[in-house]
């Protein structure tokens, strides 16, 4: 089950005189965008040349399966402010407690790259009408739906929408420079940095971004993202024993877990002293045997000489064999500063899933841009908050990208695609189509600087003349 209450109160209150009215089986059509790319919160400036798109299977699993049980109804009955004003409709709670979402949808493939930002007109001057200046984008979803189930899904897709392409866009940088720096591979560590739950959506996210594993397993159990780990420092300090020199426990716990896992086994040697005369590096080649372990994991006091550091030691131990991963902190600045340092792979966790340059989601909205067949749009005139109205399609060129009308002939590749029709949910590209579709679309864009966006002659006709109508 996925509960329908994950919402903000304000949908269901607003709801109510909608539903006396007789309104709320009016059709609407409600884009789901970001009106510009993010900004860092630090500095201001720009943090981001594209968005990728993440989500989209999340989004589609929400819209199958939500709907209000017994308990959630008896909830909202009972609110202080609600509760009063839905006990006496109860034909309301009557379709509250049946509803299914039911409609179309249409949305770019999962792993798309998106921008937005200032809308200009197909000459290239600024679209501005009066003092409304509309942004452009690539909307995430294209929603057309009853009033009420419209209400009943924004706050949730926005959700998800928001920290997934977070993250994927965030990830894709990271593993970017990963690959800059010599086709290294990121493992994405950030499970304990988040929510249970937004973890496995992270997973999956910094999956389809080009990250190689994930360290959360339940990601892997329930999306089939491929899930690594290595060993932590809670299971260093646990073997140690009364009177016994840490030295002896952290080797023997390293010879555990080589002759538990052979071939596999990379080993966290940080947990006392990396360089130490007996722990660290010394005691992970000596508990294998004098061979080396498979890998080990340097956690702190990261720089580019403490690996060089490391890669000696293990070479003059004999472990020429043994991989070097490295943790903690990491980011793709970070991954810069190390350089050359030989790195076979990082283990990147709070700086993908909080993305904490630009940690406030991607800005995505949802906004109404059809009621029924009229037109609509948010003006908030003398602001950049102005949205677009119509059903829009967008369409890919080498030029950039162009916004315009559903059912518009504009050459281009059209990027918004049924993904729920009358029958319901269509089936979507597998997760490695999906990542496979992101790494295509980095190569070939993920380079560039934001690409303008411009609006149709046809589109920027109905901005004016929805101007004109206010």
């Amino acid at each position: 089950m996925i509960s329908a209450a994950r919402i903000d109160l304000y949908q269901l209150t607003s709801l109510v005189p909608h539903w006396d009215a007789g309104r709320a089986d009016d059709r609407v059509c409600m884009a789901f965008f970001s009106r510009r790319l993010p900004k860092n919160v630090h500095t201001g400036e720009r943090a981001r040349d594209h968005l990728l798109w993440a989500g989209l299977g999340r989004c589609l699993d929400h819209l199958e399966h939500a709907h209000f049980d017994a308990d959630r109804i008896a909830a909202l009955t009972a609110h202080p402010m609600l509760g009063p004003a839905l006990r006496a409709r109860p034909e309301l709670v009557e379709r509250l407690a049946s509803w299914r979402f039911s409609g179309t949808v249409r949305a770019p493939a999962e792993g798309s790259l998106l921008y937005a930002g200032d809308a200009h007109r197909m000459d290239g001057t600024r679209l501005q009408v009066e003092d409304v200046r509309p942004a452009a984008y690539c909307p995430y979803l294209v929603v057309e739906t009853d009033l009420l189930s419209a209400k009943l899904i924004e706050t949730p897709l926005l959700s998800t929408i928001n920290h997934m392409t977070m993250v994927a866009t965030k990830a894709a940088r990271v593993v970017r420079a990963a690959h800059a720096a010599g086709d290294r591979a990121v493992l994405e560590f950030g499970s304990r940095r988040t929510h249970p739950e937004a973890a496995v959506d992270a997973a999956l996210a910094a999956y389809i971004a080009g990250c190689a594993a994930t360290s959360n397993v339940e990601a892997y159990a329930r999306h089939g993202v491929p899930v690594s780990g290595t060993m932590d420092h809670f299971a260093v300090q646990a073997w140690e024993r009364e009177g016994v020199p840490r030295h002896e426990t952290e080797t023997a716990f390293f010879r555990a877990f080589h002759e538990s896992f052979p071939g596999a086994d990379v080993l966290l040697v940080d947990t006392y002293d990396t360089f130490g005369a007996a722990t660290g590096i010394r005691s992970a080649v000596r508990a294998t045997g004098g061979v080396g372990p498979a890998g080990i994991r340097l956690d702190s006091n990261l720089s580019r000489e403490n690996v060089w550091r490391a890669r000696r030691l293990l070479d003059s131990l004999g472990a020429t064999h043994t991989r070097i991963y490295v943790s903690g902190g990491m980011d793709e600045h970070a991954i810069a500063e190390l350089g050359d340092a030989p790195v076979d792979g990082y283990g990147i966790g709070e700086r993908i899933v909080t993305s904490p340059d630009a940690p406030v989601g991607v800005g995505a909205v949802g906004k109404i841009s059809m009621v029924g067949d009229r037109p609509s749009m948010k003006l908030s005139r003398g602001s950049a908050k102005a949205t677009l109205p119509g059903r829009l399609q967008v369409w890919r060129t080498p030029e950039g990208d162009i916004v315009g009308l559903q059912g518009e002939d504009v050459p281009g590749t059209p990027l918004l695609h049924p993904v729920w029709d009358a029958t319901g949910r269509l089936p979507l590209p597998s997760l490695d189509e999906a990542r496979a579709h992101a790494a295509a679309e980095l190569s070939a864009h993920g380079g560039e600087p934001p690409r303008r966006l411009r609006v149709t002659d046809a589109l920027a006709a109905l901005v004016e003349a929805c101007v004109a109508a206010a």
